[in-house]
C-alpha cells in the first residue's frame, strides 16, 4: 500500500512538471512584440507595390523583376513588423519575401528560403536578416551559398565559416544598439568572406529597422525609425548595385553547371568520366564521393598531369559550390572541353556514394 501511494505521488510530480514546462512554453511563444499600427498602411500596397500573403510569407512585389530579398525577422517579432523597411526595398527594384517564422522563431524555420527560391524565379537571390534571423540566414548562407548572390545582417553576426564564399556580406547595426552582442559581432568577423562591408549606423538602435515599438534592454535612438530604415534601404541597394556591376565584369564561363541530380545520373551511366574533388586533401579524407580523385583548388595552377586527356568529362565538386566554380573555370581556360561543375558536398544527397 505504500508502495502505491509513493508511485502515485512521483506520477502526480511527473505530470505536474510537465504541465509547468508547457505552460511555459506557451507563455514564451506567445509573448513577442507585435507589428505597430503604422504598418497597417503599407498592407495595402500602391501602384507600384502589391503586398500579398503567400504560404508562410509576405511577398513584397515592386516594380523589379532580376533580384530577391528573402528576410528572417528577430526573434519573438513578428514578422510583418518588417514591411516598412522592405517595402522601401521593393520600391527601388528588389522584390522581397518576409518569412513567417514557427512560434515567431527563426531557430525552428531556418530553412524557410529553400521553398521560396524553389517556387519563384530570380536571377539575383539576397538572404537577410535582423538580430537571431540574421544569425540563422548566415548559417543557412553558409551551407547555400551557390544560390546566393549576399547576405545582408542587420544587427546580427555569423556563427559558421563564410570566409571561402563568393558572396557579398552587408553588416549594419546601430551606434546605440543595447541588445546586440558586440563582442559576437567582433568574433564573427573573422568568419566573413573577402567581398564585406561592415556599417555603423550613428544614432540607430536593435528595434529601429522594424516597426514594433521599444525592445527590451535596447538603447534609446537618436534617429527615426523611419531614417534608420531609409538608410538602410541606400546602403543594401548600393551592395545589389555593386554586386551587379561585378557581375557584369567577369567573363563568361566556359564550363557546364549541371545539378547533382544531373550529375548522379551521368555517374550511373557513363563510363569515361573523371570525378574530380577540389577540397584539400583532409577535407577529401574525411568523406568524398567514391572514384573521385582529389586535386585541390589551390594546386590547379598548370595542366594537371592527372587530367591527360583534354576531350573526357570531368565532373567537378567542392564543400559548397565556391572552389569547384573556380576550378572548373581554371580547366575550361587551360582548354578542357566538357567540364561540368555541379557544386558542393553539402548538397549531395547519395550516402550510398560516399566513402
Amino acid at each position: 500500500m505504500i508502495k502505491k501511494k509513493k508511485g502515485r505521488k512521483i506520477a502526480a510530480a511527473v505530470i505536474g512538471f510537465i504541465f509547468i514546462v508547457m505552460l511555459s512554453a506557451f507563455f514564451y511563444v506567445n509573448d513577442y512584440y507585435h507589428s505597430d499600427e503604422s504598418v497597417n498602411k503599407y498592407l495595402q500596397g500602391n501602384e507600384q507595390v502589391a503586398v500579398l500573403e503567400i504560404a508562410d510569407a509576405l511577398f513584397v512585389d515592386g516594380p523589379g523583376e532580376a533580384s530577391a530579398v528573402i528576410f528572417y525577422p528577430g526573434a519573438k517579432v513578428e514578422y510583418t513588423a518588417y514591411l516598412p523597411l522592405f517595402y522601401g526595398l521593393a520600391e527601388q527594384g528588389v522584390d522581397c519575401f518576409l518569412v513567417k517564422m514557427p512560434c515567431n522563431l527563426a531557430i525552428l524555420g531556418q530553412n524557410k528560403a529553400e521553398g521560396i527560391m524553389e517556387t519563384y524565379e530570380y536571377k539575383h537571390w539576397y538572404l537577410a536578416g535582423h538580430s537571431l534571423g540574421g544569425a540563422m540566414a548566415a548559417s543557412y548562407a553558409a551551407r547555400h551559398s551557390k544560390n546566393l548572390d549576399g547576405l545582408i545582417l542587420l544587427a546580427a553576426y555569423p556563427t559558421r565559416d563564410l570566409t571561402g564564399e563568393s558572396l557579398s556580406v552587408l553588416s549594419v547595426y546601430g551606434s546605440v544598439d543595447g541588445v546586440l552582442n558586440m563582442e559576437k559581432l567582433e568574433e564573427g568577423r573573422s568568419l566573413m568572406p573577402e567581398d564585406y562591408t561592415e556599417l555603423c549606423m550613428e544614432g540607430g538602435n536593435h528595434a529601429g529597422f522594424g516597426n514594433y515599438g521599444e525592445q527590451k534592454g535596447d538603447g534609446k535612438a537618436r534617429i527615426s525609425s523611419k531614417e534608420q530604415q531609409e538608410r538602410t534601404v541606400e546602403v543594401i541597394m548600393q551592395m545589389i548595385d555593386e554586386k551587379k556591376e561585378t557581375k557584369r565584369e567577369e567573363p563568361d564561363m566556359s564550363y557546364q553547371q549541371i545539378t547533382v541530380q544531373e550529375a548522379k545520373k551521368i555517374m550511373d551511366e557513363e563510363a569515361d568520366i573523371c570525378i574530380l574533388d577540389v577540397r584539400t586533401q583532409e577535407e577529401y579524407d574525411s568523406g568524398h564521393i567514391k572514384e573521385s580523385i582529389c586535386l585541390p583548388n589551390e594546386e590547379i595552377v598548370e595542366e594537371p598531369e592527372e587530367l591527360p586527356d583534354k576531350k573526357q568529362k570531368i565532373l567537378v565538386y567542392c564543400r559548397s559550390g565556391n572552389r569547384s566554380r573556380q576550378a572548373a573555370q581554371k580547366l575550361a581556360d587551360m582548354g578542357y572541353e566538357n567540364v561540368l561543375e555541379f557544386g558542393g558536398i553539402l548538397d549531395w544527397p547519395y550516402l550510398e556514394m560516399m566513402e
